[in-house]
């Protein structure tokens, strides 16, 4: 009777760790999951960057070859107005060309905020590269973890293949003893079943 308890609290026992081990392997094959999802985004989004950054720095070698451009003319614009400085100007042309040269100091400024602003724009264009690589090597950490996970799984898969093996073994010798007992026997199918699952779970 005691041999007969103690092997049903063994199997009781048993059928409490199945039921801890399938609540582990439901949650790892969620993390799986999560793992495969944002890694198939990742190559999207650092695609989307690339893009982003190329698209970025073309349009700033073409901003800046039309800066170059407006530099070299205004350069021109300012010698032909010193050589009007030096002609006899009426007073109306005199503030005339005041007003030209002012308007040239401006648009130099300008040219100058839109050359600094660039220089942020190729700092962003460095920091995203920066951030594309980061991304990446997420990418590949996440694929190690994955290829752990499908590690894991066959090997767990074998080892509950050769564990289902001996389970049924031992429950087929240990059934005649009790085969009177019905709440036992439920238990030892229950348990058996439960292996069944859990191993069919593994492919």
């Amino acid at each position: 009777m005691k041999h007969e308890q103690s092997l049903y609290n063994d199997l009781e026992q048993t059928e409490n760790i199945i039921s801890a081990l399938q609540k582990v392997i439901t949650l790892l094959d969620r993390i799986k999951n999560a793992i495969e999802e944002s890694t198939s985004k990742i190559p999207r989004a650092s695609i989307q960057l690339n893009t982003i950054t190329q698209a970025t720095e073309v349009a700033t070698v073409e901003i800046l070859d039309v800066l170059e451009q407006m530099e070299t003319k205004i350069h021109m614009v300012e010698n032909g107005l010193k050589e009007l400085e030096n002609d006899n100007l009426s007073e109306k042309q005199y503030l005339l060309l005041t007003g030209i040269k002012q308007t040239i100091t401006e648009l130099k400024e300008s040219t100058i905020n839109i050359s600094v602003t660039l220089q942020v724009q190729d700092i962003t264009s460095q920091k995203i590269r920066a951030a594309n690589h980061l991304i990446e090597s997420v990418r590949k950490e996440l694929l190690k973890e994955l290829n752990y996970f499908e590690t894991k799984k066959k090997s767990d898969c074998e080892t509950n293949k050769s564990n289902e093996t001996e389970n049924e073994e031992h429950s087929h010798a240990m059934d005649a003893p009790f085969r009177k007992n019905p709440e036992h026997q439920s238990k030892i199918d229950k348990v058996v079943s439960m292996w069944h699952e859990n191993g069919n779970k593994g492919h």
